[in-house]
Protein backbone atom coordinates (compact mmCIF):
# COMPACT_ATOMS: atom_id res chain seq x y z
CA UNK A 1 0.00 0.00 0.00
CA UNK A 2 1.13 3.48 -0.92
CA UNK A 3 1.67 5.18 2.13
CA UNK A 4 -0.35 8.35 0.70
CA UNK A 5 -3.24 5.56 1.64
CA UNK A 6 -2.24 6.07 4.62
CA UNK A 7 -5.83 6.97 6.69
CA UNK A 8 -6.59 8.10 10.65
CA UNK A 9 -8.06 4.75 11.28
CA UNK A 10 -5.03 2.73 9.78
CA UNK A 11 -2.34 5.10 11.60
CA UNK A 12 -4.18 4.93 15.02
CA UNK A 13 -4.60 1.37 14.74
CA UNK A 14 -0.87 0.41 14.07
CA UNK A 15 1.23 -1.06 16.90
CA UNK A 16 3.83 1.49 18.24
CA UNK A 17 6.48 -0.51 16.30
CA UNK A 18 4.87 -0.68 13.43
CA UNK A 19 4.48 2.70 13.72
CA UNK A 20 7.82 3.59 13.89
CA UNK A 21 8.63 1.77 11.19
CA UNK A 22 5.69 3.51 8.97
CA UNK A 23 7.27 6.85 9.87
CA UNK A 24 10.85 5.58 9.42
CA UNK A 25 9.69 4.69 5.78
CA UNK A 26 7.84 7.97 4.98
CA UNK A 27 11.11 9.87 6.29
CA UNK A 28 13.00 7.68 3.94
CA UNK A 29 10.54 8.24 0.90
CA UNK A 30 9.83 11.73 1.20
CA UNK A 31 13.89 13.08 1.92
CA UNK A 32 13.04 14.19 5.85
CA UNK A 33 14.25 13.18 8.99
CA UNK A 34 12.00 11.45 11.82
CA UNK A 35 12.74 13.56 14.96
CA UNK A 36 9.49 12.21 17.06
CA UNK A 37 6.59 9.80 17.34
CA UNK A 38 4.46 8.95 20.20
CA UNK A 39 1.50 9.47 21.77
CA UNK A 40 -0.44 13.17 21.97
CA UNK A 41 -3.89 14.55 23.42
CA UNK A 42 -5.51 17.59 22.59
CA UNK A 43 -9.22 18.98 23.85
CA UNK A 44 -9.84 15.71 25.32
CA UNK A 45 -9.14 13.76 22.14
CA UNK A 46 -5.98 11.09 22.21
CA UNK A 47 -3.77 9.97 18.99
CA UNK A 48 -0.50 9.62 18.25
CA UNK A 49 2.18 11.84 16.41
CA UNK A 50 5.43 11.89 14.22
CA UNK A 51 7.35 14.77 13.31
CA UNK A 52 9.79 15.08 10.76
CA UNK A 53 12.78 17.62 9.97
CA UNK A 54 13.24 19.27 5.94
CA UNK A 55 15.92 21.90 5.99
CA UNK A 56 15.22 22.94 9.87
CA UNK A 57 11.48 23.15 9.28
CA UNK A 58 9.30 20.61 11.54
CA UNK A 59 6.91 18.72 9.68
CA UNK A 60 3.89 16.67 11.07
CA UNK A 61 2.20 13.33 9.24
CA UNK A 62 -1.57 14.26 8.33
CA UNK A 63 -3.10 10.88 7.91
CA UNK A 64 -5.75 11.03 5.16
CA UNK A 65 -8.94 9.22 4.08
CA UNK A 66 -12.38 9.78 3.79
CA UNK A 67 -13.40 12.96 6.00
CA UNK A 68 -16.35 14.81 7.04
CA UNK A 69 -15.79 18.64 6.58
CA UNK A 70 -17.46 21.87 6.67
CA UNK A 71 -20.15 23.35 9.32
CA UNK A 72 -23.46 21.77 9.24
CA UNK A 73 -26.06 24.35 10.34
CA UNK A 74 -28.70 21.73 11.21
CA UNK A 75 -26.40 19.66 13.57
CA UNK A 76 -24.69 22.58 15.73
CA UNK A 77 -26.16 24.08 18.44
CA UNK A 78 -25.05 27.46 20.02
CA UNK A 79 -24.52 27.58 23.68
CA UNK A 80 -26.04 30.93 25.96
CA UNK A 81 -22.37 32.62 25.43
CA UNK A 82 -22.54 32.50 22.06
CA UNK A 83 -26.19 33.33 21.63
CA UNK A 84 -25.42 36.60 23.94
CA UNK A 85 -22.30 37.32 22.52
CA UNK A 86 -23.83 36.97 18.74
CA UNK A 87 -26.76 39.65 20.13
CA UNK A 88 -24.12 42.07 21.02
CA UNK A 89 -22.72 42.02 18.45
CA UNK A 90 -25.90 42.06 16.09
CA UNK A 91 -26.81 45.18 18.12
CA UNK A 92 -23.60 46.52 17.65
CA UNK A 93 -22.63 46.21 13.92
CA UNK A 94 -26.28 45.93 12.44
CA UNK A 95 -26.29 42.08 11.77
CA UNK A 96 -29.35 41.32 10.17
CA UNK A 97 -29.72 37.85 9.82
CA UNK A 98 -29.95 35.28 12.43
CA UNK A 99 -27.23 32.99 13.95
CA UNK A 100 -27.28 30.06 12.17
CA UNK A 101 -27.48 31.75 8.86
CA UNK A 102 -24.26 33.94 9.65
CA UNK A 103 -22.40 31.22 10.75
CA UNK A 104 -23.31 29.30 7.03
CA UNK A 105 -22.40 31.97 5.26
CA UNK A 106 -18.86 32.26 6.98
CA UNK A 107 -17.92 29.28 6.64
CA UNK A 108 -17.69 26.45 4.22
CA UNK A 109 -20.80 24.33 3.69
CA UNK A 110 -20.56 20.32 5.31
CA UNK A 111 -19.26 17.66 2.45
CA UNK A 112 -17.59 14.65 2.76
CA UNK A 113 -14.06 14.80 0.90
CA UNK A 114 -10.89 12.12 0.59
CA UNK A 115 -7.69 13.27 0.94
CA UNK A 116 -4.05 11.97 0.84
CA UNK A 117 -1.37 11.01 4.04
CA UNK A 118 1.03 14.09 3.52
CA UNK A 119 3.25 15.59 6.00
CA UNK A 120 2.74 19.04 7.18
CA UNK A 121 4.22 22.05 8.35
CA UNK A 122 4.26 22.43 12.16
CA UNK A 123 3.90 26.46 11.63
CA UNK A 124 3.15 28.28 9.11
CA UNK A 125 6.00 30.71 7.37
CA UNK A 126 5.73 33.92 5.71
CA UNK A 127 6.04 32.93 1.67
CA UNK A 128 9.49 35.89 1.35
CA UNK A 129 11.18 33.82 4.51
CA UNK A 130 10.78 30.03 2.87
CA UNK A 131 11.38 31.50 -1.18
CA UNK A 132 14.11 33.86 -2.48
CA UNK A 133 13.06 36.95 -4.06
CA UNK A 134 16.08 36.96 -6.19
CA UNK A 135 16.66 33.59 -7.47
CA UNK A 136 19.97 33.17 -10.11
CA UNK A 137 17.86 30.64 -11.85
CA UNK A 138 14.39 32.42 -12.83
CA UNK A 139 13.53 31.90 -16.13
CA UNK A 140 13.91 34.80 -18.71
CA UNK A 141 10.95 36.59 -19.74
CA UNK A 142 10.06 36.66 -24.01
CA UNK A 143 12.23 39.80 -24.05
CA UNK A 144 15.47 38.74 -22.87
CA UNK A 145 14.85 40.20 -19.31
CA UNK A 146 14.90 38.39 -16.35
CA UNK A 147 11.69 36.72 -14.74
CA UNK A 148 9.59 38.15 -11.82
CA UNK A 149 11.93 37.90 -8.88
CA UNK A 150 9.23 38.36 -6.61
CA UNK A 151 5.07 37.83 -5.45
CA UNK A 152 4.30 41.49 -6.66
CA UNK A 153 2.70 40.29 -10.43
CA UNK A 154 0.27 42.28 -12.29
CA UNK A 155 -2.94 40.66 -11.00
CA UNK A 156 -3.49 37.70 -7.95
CA UNK A 157 -2.69 34.88 -9.91
CA UNK A 158 0.67 36.18 -10.73
CA UNK A 159 1.87 36.51 -7.44
CA UNK A 160 -0.16 33.56 -6.39
CA UNK A 161 1.55 31.54 -9.48
CA UNK A 162 5.21 32.67 -7.87
CA UNK A 163 4.45 31.09 -4.70
CA UNK A 164 3.21 27.84 -6.52
CA UNK A 165 6.15 27.89 -8.40
CA UNK A 166 8.82 28.68 -5.54
CA UNK A 167 7.40 25.48 -3.18
CA UNK A 168 7.04 23.25 -6.62
CA UNK A 169 10.98 23.98 -6.86
CA UNK A 170 11.17 22.83 -3.15
CA UNK A 171 9.39 19.87 -3.56
CA UNK A 172 6.54 21.52 -1.39
CA UNK A 173 2.89 23.15 -1.91
CA UNK A 174 0.24 25.14 -0.28
CA UNK A 175 -2.38 22.84 0.99
CA UNK A 176 -5.76 22.87 -0.55
CA UNK A 177 -8.83 24.44 1.29
CA UNK A 178 -9.72 21.12 2.17
CA UNK A 179 -6.50 19.54 3.06
CA UNK A 180 -5.81 23.15 5.52
CA UNK A 181 -9.64 22.32 7.11
CA UNK A 182 -8.80 18.87 7.45
CA UNK A 183 -5.30 19.49 9.20
CA UNK A 184 -6.97 21.94 11.68
CA UNK A 185 -10.06 19.97 12.40
CA UNK A 186 -7.90 16.89 13.04
CA UNK A 187 -11.14 15.14 12.64
CA UNK A 188 -13.00 16.55 14.74
CA UNK A 189 -16.88 17.85 13.31
CA UNK A 190 -17.18 20.46 15.74
CA UNK A 191 -17.27 24.19 14.79
CA UNK A 192 -13.92 24.87 16.50
CA UNK A 193 -11.12 22.03 17.00
CA UNK A 194 -11.75 21.76 20.36
CA UNK A 195 -15.76 21.80 20.55
CA UNK A 196 -18.77 24.32 19.69
CA UNK A 197 -17.30 26.97 22.27
CA UNK A 198 -15.21 29.51 22.82
CA UNK A 199 -13.26 30.61 26.28
CA UNK A 200 -14.04 33.61 27.86
CA UNK A 201 -11.64 36.85 26.81
CA UNK A 202 -10.42 37.33 22.93
CA UNK A 203 -8.19 35.47 20.62
CA UNK A 204 -4.80 37.27 21.51
CA UNK A 205 -2.05 36.86 23.46
CA UNK A 206 -1.39 33.64 25.95
CA UNK A 207 -4.36 31.66 25.05
CA UNK A 208 -3.62 28.13 25.67
CA UNK A 209 -6.44 26.46 24.11
CA UNK A 210 -5.67 27.69 20.77
CA UNK A 211 -1.79 27.81 21.14
CA UNK A 212 -1.22 24.41 22.49
CA UNK A 213 -0.72 21.68 18.89
CA UNK A 214 -3.69 20.38 17.67
CA UNK A 215 -4.51 16.16 18.08
CA UNK A 216 -1.86 16.28 14.39
CA UNK A 217 0.92 17.88 16.39
CA UNK A 218 -0.17 21.61 14.41
CA UNK A 219 0.13 24.69 15.79
CA UNK A 220 -2.62 25.88 13.20
CA UNK A 221 -5.26 28.62 13.51
CA UNK A 222 -3.91 30.11 16.64
CA UNK A 223 -4.24 33.44 15.68
CA UNK A 224 -6.79 35.82 13.86
CA UNK A 225 -3.56 38.24 12.54
CA UNK A 226 -2.05 35.00 10.87
CA UNK A 227 -4.94 33.91 7.53
CA UNK A 228 -3.23 31.28 5.88
CA UNK A 229 -2.60 30.56 1.93
CA UNK A 230 -4.16 27.63 0.34
CA UNK A 231 -3.79 26.12 -3.35
CA UNK A 232 -7.03 28.60 -4.54
CA UNK A 233 -5.23 32.20 -4.34
CA UNK A 234 -9.38 33.64 -3.37
CA UNK A 235 -9.12 30.98 -0.33
CA UNK A 236 -7.59 32.14 2.98
CA UNK A 237 -7.82 29.85 6.05
CA UNK A 238 -7.25 30.19 9.82
CA UNK A 239 -8.04 33.89 10.41
CA UNK A 240 -9.43 37.46 9.18
CA UNK A 241 -5.47 39.30 9.22
CA UNK A 242 -6.29 40.44 12.80
CA UNK A 243 -9.67 42.79 11.10
CA UNK A 244 -12.04 41.74 13.92
CA UNK A 245 -9.57 42.28 16.90
CA UNK A 246 -8.34 45.65 15.58
CA UNK A 247 -11.86 46.34 14.75
CA UNK A 248 -12.87 45.74 18.31
CA UNK A 249 -15.89 43.63 16.89
CA UNK A 250 -15.82 41.86 20.55
CA UNK A 251 -15.81 38.13 21.58
CA UNK A 252 -18.19 36.33 18.63
CA UNK A 253 -16.80 37.89 15.75
CA UNK A 254 -12.93 37.63 17.17
CA UNK A 255 -13.16 34.05 17.96
CA UNK A 256 -15.35 32.50 14.73
CA UNK A 257 -12.74 33.70 12.84
CA UNK A 258 -10.88 30.69 14.03
CA UNK A 259 -13.70 28.25 13.28
CA UNK A 260 -12.29 25.47 11.04
CA UNK A 261 -14.43 26.16 8.46
CA UNK A 262 -14.61 29.67 8.66
CA UNK A 263 -13.73 31.69 5.17
CA UNK A 264 -12.77 35.17 5.27
CA UNK A 265 -14.51 36.71 1.85
CA UNK A 266 -12.50 39.64 1.46
CA UNK A 267 -9.19 39.11 2.76
CA UNK A 268 -7.33 37.61 -0.14
CA UNK A 269 -8.87 40.83 -2.79
CA UNK A 270 -6.98 42.80 0.19
CA UNK A 271 -3.49 40.70 0.15
CA UNK A 272 -3.12 40.41 -3.84
CA UNK A 273 -4.24 43.90 -4.85
CA UNK A 274 -1.74 44.99 -1.53
CA UNK A 275 0.67 43.51 -2.56
CA UNK A 276 1.31 41.26 0.46
CA UNK A 277 1.13 37.80 -0.64
CA UNK A 278 4.65 37.02 -0.04
CA UNK A 279 4.53 38.34 4.12
CA UNK A 280 1.59 36.07 3.88
CA UNK A 281 1.66 33.07 5.94
CA UNK A 282 1.70 29.42 3.79
CA UNK A 283 1.84 26.39 5.59
CA UNK A 284 3.66 24.18 3.52
CA UNK A 285 2.95 20.36 2.12
CA UNK A 286 5.24 17.87 1.46
CA UNK A 287 3.62 14.73 -0.57
CA UNK A 288 3.96 11.65 0.78
CA UNK A 289 4.38 8.77 -1.98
Amino acid sequence: MSHADLTLSAWSGLSDDAAARTAAAIARSTGTRLTGIGPHAYAGRGGRVAFFDRDGVSFALVPGGTAQLGHDPDRFVPDARMRADFAEASTEWALTEPLDRFLAEVTSPPRRVSLPARLVAVRSVEADTLLPTDDDDEPEGDDGTEGDDGPEGDDEDDGHAWLVAGLDRLGLRPPTPDEWEYACGAGATTLFRWGDGYPEGLPYGTVPLIQEPNLFGLVIGDDPYRAELTTDPAVLCGGDGGASLCGGYGSFLSWIVLATAYRERELAGTVHDGGLLGETPVRPVAPVP
